[in-house]
C-alpha cells in the first residue's frame, strides 16, 4: 500500500482521491483471512495490537476492526490517512492512524504483530533504507513478537528495460504512465499522469512518479540477521508454500528476536 511512495513528486498525494477505485477489484477481507492462516499456523495470538504498515486509505487496516482486534496504521501520505480516518469515523470503528516514516518510526506502544501489504517495502530503494525501516518496525514490535509482509519482484513484471506507454480513459478520468524496469539497478519506475473531472466539471492535472526497488530473499535474509529478526517463513502469496520459481509475490514471517 504507502510505505516510502517515491522520491520525486510525493506520490499519493493528488491520487490518494481516486487510490479506491484503482485498486477496487482487491479482497482485503481475503488478505486478513490468509493472515489469520498464518497466525494459527505460528500459534500468533494478538491480543494487545496489531500495527498495520503503510495502511494507505485504510482499506487494509479496517477488517482487522471488524474482527474485533486492536490496530492502529501508519502511513507516509497525509491525503491517504485523511481519508482512512474518515472511513474509521464512518463506520464507527476505533482506529488510531498515525503519519510516520518508516525508516524514522517512532510510536508510544509495541504491538504483537506488524503487518505490511501489497509491496510497501519495495518502495525503500536502497538497502541502508531497508535496514533502517526494519530496525524501526523491531522496536515497534514486543520481544517475541512477528512481522509478517510482502515483496513484490519487480523483474518478474511484465515490463522491459526500455519505457513503455500505456493508458486508461473512462468517464471522468484519463490514466496514461511510463513503465521502464532498470536491471542493474533492479528498479521498476512508473511515471503517471492523470486527469481526473472534479465537482463542477473542471479537470485536475495529477503527475506522480513510482519506484520499486526488487530484494533477493538472500539479500533480505542479510538484513533480517543484522536488523534482530529472525526468518520463520517464507511463502509464495496467499499460500502455506514455499514459493515457485516464477512467483513473483512473496510473504515473509520473521520474529523478534528476545
Amino acid at each position: 500500500m504507502t510505505a516510502e511512495r517515491g522520491v520525486k513528486l510525493q506520490p499519493y498525494r493528488g491520487l490518494a482521491s481516486i487510490y479506491d477505485y484503482l485498486l477496487a477489484g482487491l479482497d482485503y477481507e481475503e488478505w486478513a483471512d490468509y493472515l489469520e492462516q498464518i497466525f494459527e499456523r505460528f500459534q500468533i495470538e494478538p491480543c494487545g495490537k496489531i500495527l498495520d504498515l503503510a495502511c494507505g486509505t485504510g482499506n487494509s487496516t479496517l477488517p482487522w476492526a471488524r474482527r474485533g482486534y486492536a490496530v492502529c496504521g501508519v502511513d507516509i501520505s497525509n491525503e491517504m490517512l485523511a481519508l482512512a480516518r474518515r472511513k474509521a469515523h464512518d463506520k464507527n470503528l476505533e482506529i488510531t492512524f498515525y503519519q510516520q516514516d518508516l525508516r524514522r518510526l517512532d510510536l508510544p506502544f509495541q504491538a504483537d504483530v506488524a503487518v505490511l501489504y501489497q509491496d510497501g517495502l519495495n518502495y525503500l530503494l536502497t538497502n541502508k533504507d531497508l535496514e533502517k525501516a526494519m530496525c524501526k518496525i523491531r522496536s515497534a514490535v514486543r520481544p517475541g513478537g512477528y512481522f509478517i509482509f510482502n515483496l513484490n519482484l519487480v523483474e518478474k513484471l511484465p515490463v522491459g528495460s526500455r519505457p513503455e506507454v500505456s493508458w486508461l480513459e473512462e468517464e471522468g478520468l484519463t490514466l496514461v504512465w511510463e513503465s521502464v524496469y532498470k536491471p542493474v539497478e533492479k528498479i521498476w519506475r512508473m511515471k503517471l499522469v492523470a486527469f481526473v473531472q472534479r465537482d463542477g466539471g473542471l479537470f485536475e492535472k495529477i503527475e506522480e512518479e513510482h519506484m520499486e526497488r526488487s530484494y533477493s530473499r538472500g539479500e533480505l535474509e542479510t538484513v533480517i540477521a543484522r536488523t534482530g529478526w529472525r526468518m520463520e517463513a517464507c511463502y509464495g502469496g496467499f499460500t502455506l508454500c514455499e514459493p515457485l520459481p516464477q512467483e513473483r509475490n512473496i510473504f515473509f514471517i520473521i520474529k523478534r528476536e528476545e
